[in-house]
């Protein structure tokens, strides 16, 4: 049996959170604040994106009169359970998912291709 510790690799990480991936289950797993979320890389694309294109203070203004300290209301897929942010996390989590999961994925964001038939 090999005893050799493999490392997670980070990918990003800000003063509450950190994502990094597992090299034992190739999952890419997610910590902020008080949350953990565990994804393949598709699942994480999907949920990266999500918060990227989210508008916190247009959220901030629709949900002002809801009772809640954070405005930002994220349903997760649960009908028990929501995301609550405040637009300062929102913008945490944006610098967060900012960095690629992959170096392929880096480069296949720098480049553009032209599937024109000729």
């Amino acid at each position: 049996m090999n005893n050799l510790h493999k490392t997670n690799k980070t990918i990003n990480q800000t003063e509450n959170g950190k994502i990094f991936r597992c090299p034992d289950c190739n999952k890419i797993h997610i910590e902020y604040k008080n949350l953990n979320f565990n994804f393949n890389d598709k699942e994480y694309r999907h949920f990266a994106n999500y918060f990227k294109e989210l508008d916190g203070q247009y959220w901030e203004k629709m949900n002002f009169n809801m009772p809640y300290r954070r405005k930002i209301i994220v349903p997760i897929g649960h009908e028990n359970v929501n995301i609550l942010l405040n637009n300062t996390e929102l913008q945490e989590l944006k610098r967060l998912f900012s960095k690629p999961i992959s170096r392929k994925q880096e480069m296949m964001t720098h480049l553009k291709f032209d599937f024109s038939n000729n």
